[in-house]
């Protein structure tokens, strides 16, 4: 008669470890929290996934603790070949560092790898042997056709779905009956299955860091936990990764929560404490004045990608996702000006079970504020760095004078007038390029019309006489008083009033208008004294009489 231990060593004939054995090589940490972020390489980065990643990320900071990240590729039929390095990439973007993981697809560092599930393949196998010697698990060679019979035939009947009890075949065979089926299919098992309780009346009550207790059906499914391909399920692939890796909290979608039963279940089995649960709720959406989740397939900003192509600061991005993961965020930073999301104290208790509803308004805010806070030199390195990447012809101008570059760049910032004109990196294109020589002849394509009302003679009289008699090393008001003089003598009124009584050919505002559109190829501008001063004089001569 085969014993249940002879029957874990024939299945698993390669396992020579224990658990106690892994437990030794993978020892307790000394920090008190350790948190992981583990995405499966099937996409691109999704905005959930930083969302998530950031969020532990900063809970593990602020705690003294750590933080993984782990590549969870056991569905490989989904996998895409360049998924993860991407997702490693993306991540590095937005400075989220994790203290252990992949650098690469090839390269991994500190002592609790591998952190590609697909690595860990022996230590699966460990954990499944122990479950079919405690009797807890079961090879099972039940057909999809019979799984999908059984699936029908509980839904005809009403009755509690799912493989458990006598609706698994294989469940209640002894060792003998299952060595037998094994030895008759080639030494070969499709499925291994955790042997539940399969009381479908049972209750459970288990707590959540944000949702606090929580009361639900207790497991009674005989979940598969390794799959034909030798790889596990997420259920036993999350006991064994996060027991051996130390992990404390477990940050993951609410979708979790239902199998949260299944999970105390497994640590049970292997009598492992069990970690600490945070079930986010999900980002989504208005349509139709109801709220969706944010999908990749409807929504392209669920590509962490849309917000590198459309020139998002990253920083600005975090700033916001704090503002979702906790709504006393915003006050805190009215309060604390010259802080941000690095010194706020943020706590998962403190996160509400409500979904959070993604605004393309407050994130564009968030962005200008954070861009508005910048030094101009920052402004001008992260600008740079950006277009390098999406705009190499901007990049070009940008280091060919960056001294002039910034010049630009700074006009009316950190005023009291200050227009806060940069929201995204695409901003600084619209702010500078009139500035840039090259692109003249391209911009003047665009030029604007003057005011119809006044005869181009004499636009060509004023820009002759201004290029003549200006000084652009006056102070602003000696500036002004000049201009006043040669618009007097254009018969220019100063006013509205001026211009009604005194018949004047036009207002101060029209010559103003001239000049930025004779200047920068554009009626709206930064304040046109500074512009005057960063073009200076050779330039500002040439575009005066470029009629």
């Amino acid at each position: 008669m085969t014993t249940r231990w002879e029957l874990a060593n024939i299945l698993f004939p390669d396992v020579n470890e224990s658990i106690e054995d892994l437990l030794k090589k993978y020892p307790e940490r000394e920090e008190k929290k350790v948190l992981r972020f583990a995405p499966s390489p099937t996409w691109y980065l999704h905005f959930w996934g930083l969302y998530t990643s950031f969020i532990g990320w900063k809970y593990a900071k602020q705690n003294n603790g750590k933080m993984l990240l782990r590549i969870e590729d056991t569905d490989q039929k989904r996998e895409i070949e360049w998924a993860a390095e991407l997702l490693i990439q993306a991540l590095k973007n937005f400075w989220i560092q994790f203290d252990e993981g992949p650098l690469n697809i090839n390269e991994e560092f500190w002592a609790y790898g591998p952190y590609t599930q697909s690595k860990r393949a022996n230590l699966y196998r460990v954990f499944a042997k122990y479950l079919v010697a405690k009797w807890l698990a079961y090879p099972c060679w039940m057909s999809e056709e019979r799984l999908n019979e059984i699936r029908e035939m509980q839904t005809v009947s009403r009755i509690i779905p799912w493989i458990y009890g006598n609706y698994s075949e294989w469940r209640n065979k002894n060792p003998d009956e299952l060595l037998a089926k094994y030895h008759e299919e080639g030494n070969k098992f499709p499925v291994l299955r955790f042997r539940s309780h399969w009381d479908t009346s049972k209750k459970i009550v288990f707590k959540d860091m944000i949702r606090w207790e929580i009361s639900m059906a207790d497991n009674y499914n005989d979940i598969v936990l390794i799959k034909a391909d030798g790889l596990p399920t997420y259920h036993l692939a999350h006991i064994v990764d996060d027991t051996l890796m130390r992990v404390t909290t477990i940050t993951r979608g609410e979708e979790w929560l239902t199998s949260v039963p299944l999970h105390l279940q497994l640590f049970q089995a292997f009598n492992l404490p069990a970690p600490e649960y945070c079930h986010l709720a999900p980002i989504c959406k208005l349509e139709d004045g109801k709220k969706r989740k944010l999908s990749k397939r409807k929504d392209p900003e669920a590509n962490v990608e849309y917000f590198f192509e459309n020139w998002y600061p990253p920083k600005a991005l975090l700033e916001y996702i704090m503002t979702l993961a906790d709504s006393s965020y915003e006050d805190w930073q009215r309060e604390n000006e010259d802080k941000n999301y690095l010194d706020f104290e943020f706590s998962l208790e403190k996160m509400n079970v409500a979904w959070p509803l993604f605004d393309f308004v407050k994130l564009q805010n968030i962005s200008n504020g954070y861009l508005s806070k910048l030094s101009t030199e920052d402004l001008y390195n992260q600008g740079l760095a950006w277009a390098e990447k999406y705009h190499n012809e901007l990049a070009t101008l940008m280091k060919k004078d960056p001294e002039y570059t910034i010049s630009a760049l700074n006009i009316e910032r950190h005023t009291e007038k200050d227009p806060k004109r940069f929201t995204l990196y695409t901003d600084i294109e619209k702010n500078i390029l009139f500035f840039f020589d090259e692109k003249w002849d391209t911009i003047k394509q665009n030029k604007p019309e003057f005011p119809e009302s006044i005869p181009m003679e004499t636009w060509k009289a004023f820009a002759a006489d201004y290029a003549q008699n200006y000084d652009i090393s006056w102070d602003v008001l000696s500036w002004f008083d000049q201009l006043k003089t040669i618009w007097n003598k254009y018969w220019f009124a100063a006013n509205n009033a001026e211009f009604k009584q005194w018949g004047f050919i036009g207002k101060v505002w029209d010559l103003a208008m001239f000049l930025r559109i004779q200047l920068c190829w554009a009626k709206q501008t930064p304040d046109l004294f500074s512009v005057m001063k960063v073009l200076w004089d050779k330039r500002i001569k040439e575009r005066l009489l470029d009629l």
